[in-house]
């Protein structure tokens, strides 16, 4: 019997799933996070035997071989990734293909199109935009990071928001919102202090994508300040989308949205919504068709030329309500 292993790692927790062909579910587990570029060799190491030891629990003896597929954060420019693929075949119990070593991103585009063409737009504390062409080849655009790129993300956001605080505290700006609501949100009694913590890093990069609450409610009470850092923030996803949606040379594509600042906020989502009618009406948003470790065992299956037989799609589709 076949077997098929996605595994989806990220900076906070590491899940698994194993699936035969016939679409039963032989294991399945969470341990702790697995972000290449965040934890060390050993912690990564450690979590991820934690994690096959209790997925392996009780592993029938007709396995022939297992493919696999680790959809690790930052493993796509890790600088060690042969180091971490030499480690990931040893963490194998049984004959295996080499394992598949991608992004979690990657993982997430193919299950949330269900391996189909189209775009998947991510915007949480970070962004990013990825497209997948009539051919299967991925087109990235954005996710280079909150120090240099990640426009329209939550720490976009967070970051004009404390622009605004410093800017009005030294009278570039009108007193109004922002130094109250800014240093009552990160816990600050001076900008003195906040000025600080930023400077000695404690306050920290997600810290600062929470405040993009905040500049959603003072935009809704009506601060044009915060009306127009929301309007760049959608006009720049947008731009990441119309990009990535020409790099996919796709005449018409769905477009599936990811991540808590389009996911949580229904009044941001219909911002964007309605920009996006308006810039590109031939990208259609949609749901998610397949959860991200769903398509790790997609890709898993596919490295194998083994195809998605109908029972295995219909009980990897099932997954997508667990």
């Amino acid at each position: 019997m076949r077997a098929y292993l996605g595994i989806d790692g990220g900076g906070t927790r590491t899940r698994s799933l194993l699936v035969s062909e016939k679409g039963d579910i032989l294991g399945r587990a969470v341990s702790g996070p697995s972000n290449a570029q965040q934890v060390s060799m050993d912690t990564l190491h450690g979590n991820l035997q934690m994690l096959l030891d209790q997925t392996f629990t009780d592993l029938p003896d007709d396995i022939e071989y297992i493919s696999s597929c680790f959809g690790l954060a930052g493993a796509a420019s890790a600088k060690n990734k042969d180091e971490i693929r030499e480690m990931l075949v040893s963490l194998t119990p049984v004959p295996s293909e080499a394992p598949i070593l991608t992004s979690d991103a990657h993982i997430a585009l193919i299950g949330a199109l269900a391996n189909r063409p189209g775009l998947m737009l991510i915007a949480g504390t970070g962004s990013i935009c990825l497209g997948r062409d009539a051919n299967g080849v991925t087109h990235r655009t954005g996710g280079w990071g909150p120090a240099y790129d990640d426009l329209g993300s939550g720490s976009w956001i967070g970051k004009q928001a404390m622009q605004m605080t410093f800017q009005e505290s030294d009278g570039r700006r009108p007193t109004g919102q922002w130094q109250r609501n800014v240093l009552k949100r990160l816990r600050c009694d001076s900008i003195e202090e906040l000025l600080c913590k930023v400077k000695t890093g404690e306050i920290t990069n997600p810290q600062v994508a929470a405040l993009t609450p905040m500049v959603m409610q003072l935009a809704q009470d009506g601060v044009s300040d915060a009306d127009d850092i929301l309007s760049r923030a959608v006009d720049e996803l947008i731009r990441m989308v119309t990009v990535t949606y020409h790099k996919s040379k796709l005449d018409s594509a769905p477009l599936v949205l990811v991540g808590g600042l389009l996911e949580k906020s229904e009044f941001f989502r219909e911002r964007f919504s309605t920009a996006l009618k308006i810039t590109e009406p031939t990208i259609q948003i949609q749901k998610s068709l397949m959860s991200p470790i769903v398509g790790a065992v997609v890709v898993a299956c596919k490295r194998s030329n083994d195809g998605l037989p109908k029972e295995l799609a219909k009980a990897l589709t099932a997954e997508l309500v667990r």
